[in-house]
């Protein structure tokens, strides 16, 4: 790569296709090149100073260059709404995270941000099904033939969901005696998905490895595994994640995954919602209105997570677009994260994806936002953590392009999203796998908080005089919020003091004075 950058220049990067991150400098012309790749799957972050330009993959190196730093009020409100710092903020005020697609260009005194790549389409598919068909699944399996090209050994994650079962069925025909590891959740059966991913390890002939955690096994890599965030960052997943990492780093050094799938295709349970919204009758307006309110709802068990919902659907009836949007891509309300803050800092976001209410635009901004500021960085978090290189096929930028020139209603139809990989692999793998309800990759959060509760510094953060101090928080909404927690009835309380937990241990580390 760097013979062809210097032969290319900055046109270069436009060529390369996969992860990366990395600063080209040009001694001779005096420039810098600071390029992330296309979907954000790497970080890269800087801040310009009256002295230059400083970089790093991660936030922590910033305080090497200057240690008195100032928290971003904004940022920190995005965080606690959606439990994670969307680009180009950071927590840091000054330091700013590079967008997916983007390079930054240092000659002499001046600085160019360039925009070289966008996943929207250029030109829409006109074919037949039969043609996407025919094309996306060369595509694909181009893509991961491509990507298990490694001198080192190489695997899988699979989880028994659509996703990663395609990708893992794709690598076992080229890879004899591939490696596949899942986790699942001792006793906690609404979390575990171990069952099917045995079930698929079984079919495609992997050596699989599932890794079945329990409470006291979280707890003994807990601090651990809090220490891992350069910036607070909450999607509770990264927990499974980190344990995921750990077990296939014993055996592996490259992991194939299946990220970016849903956001493609349609694969959440928000996009149904959206699209459910998009088409309500007077039947299904009545019939949300007689949702009840209630505080027993959360992830705990099938009938509260239906609850929880049935109610969120209630409330997006009454969104416009685009809060649509940003309503369903929230974890915590404004309202609710702006009564904790003492200085919330809300601010109107815009996006440019979000030109139209349509299933495209919505999964656009899920690439754009979500995928690289949520998913992809817990991937990379939890795996670089371990010294583990994810790399993930359906991201290749080449069936980026192709699925976003695609009908809406090859992704979503009847009901159902991914029709496309529904109808291209149904007779490759297990029927279960393609009627099971869309689990996602959750975590007994609560049970894990309050069994750390005692063993670690929590009480210390909750304590009013050191709340007093950091002059962040509302103490009163900080003790209401605890003891909804421990209250017969959470409801989504652990989705905040998660957020809360995460940030205090960050902040005790970096932003206290020793």
């Amino acid at each position: 790569m760097l013979h062809y950058l210097i032969w290319k220049g900055e046109k270069g990067i436009v060529d390369l296709n996969g992860c990366f991150a990395f600063a080209f400098y040009d001694s001779l012309e005096d420039e810098l090149l600071l390029a992330r790749d296309h979907m954000g799957i790497k970080p890269v972050l800087f801040e310009i100073t009256e002295h230059g330009v400083n970089f790093a993959s991660e936030l922590r190196p910033f305080f090497s260059f200057d240690k008195n730093r100032e928290i971003d009020h904004a940022a920190l409100t995005d965080y606690f709404r959606f439990t994670y710092i969307p680009a180009p903020k950071t927590i840091l005020k000054n330091v700013n995270k590079l967008l997916p697609g983007h390079y930054l260009k240092v000659k002499g005194k001046f600085l160019d941000m360039v925009k070289y790549w966008h996943p929207a389409a250029t030109d829409m598919f006109n074919g037949s099904r039969d043609e996407a068909e025919k094309m996306a699944k060369e595509l694909l399996h181009a893509a991961v033939w491509k990507r298990l090209a490694a001198d080192v050994p190489l695997g899988t994650f699979l989880s028994g969901g659509i996703d990663s079962s395609i990708i893992s069925g794709i690598a076992a025909e080229a890879r004899d005696e591939l490696n596949t590891f899942s986790i699942g959740f001792k006793d906690i059966t609404f979390f575990d998905e171990t069952v099917y991913s045995q079930l698929v390890a079984k079919h495609i002939q992997s050596v699989h490895h599932p890794v079945s955690l329990s409470a006291e096994e979280v707890l003994k890599d807990w601090q651990n595994m809090l220490d891992s965030f350069d910036e607070p960052f909450a999607d509770s997943s990264s927990i499974a994640m980190y344990f995921l990492s750990k077990a296939a780093k014993q055996k592996l050094t490259v992991c194939l995954s299946g990220d970016g799938a849903d956001e493609l295709l349609a694969g959440y349970n928000k996009h149904k919602a959206f699209l459910k919204s998009l088409n309500t009758g007077v039947s299904m307006k009545l019939l949300a209105n007689l949702v009840p309110k209630s505080n027993k709802v959360g992830r705990q068990g099938k009938i509260k997570n239906k609850l929880r919902q049935a109610q969120k659907l209630k409330r997006l009836l009454k969104e416009k677009w685009p809060e649509k949007y940003w309503f369903l891509a929230q974890f915590s309300d404004r309202e609710k994260v702006e009564s904790l803050l003492k200085h919330s800092m809300t601010e109107n976001k815009q996006l440019s994806e979000l030109k139209n209410e349509s299933l495209s635009s919505f999964l656009l901004a899920d690439q754009c936002f979500v995928l690289p500021n949520d998913m992809l960085k817990k991937v990379d978090l939890m795996s670089m953590r371990h010294s583990l290189e994810v790399r993930t096929p359906f991201l290749d930028k080449d069936f980026v392009k192709f699925v976003n020139s695609l009908p809406d209603e090859y992704k979503y139809d009847n009901g159902k999203g991914k029709v496309l990989l529904r109808s291209l692999f149904g007779d490759a793998l297990p029927k279960e796998i393609f009627n099971r309800p869309k689990q996602g990759f959750e975590v007994p959060l609560e049970k894990w908080i309050k069994s750390s509760w005692q063993k670690s510094n929590v009480d210390d953060w909750w304590n009013s005089d050191f709340i007093a101090h950091q002059d962040i928080f509302n103490w009163e909404e900080m003790a209401a919020l605890k003891s909804q927690f421990w209250s017969k009835s959470p409801g989504e309380s652990p989705v905040l003091v998660w957020c809360l937990i995460v940030f205090q241990n960050w902040y005790k580390q970096w932003m206290v004075k020793k």
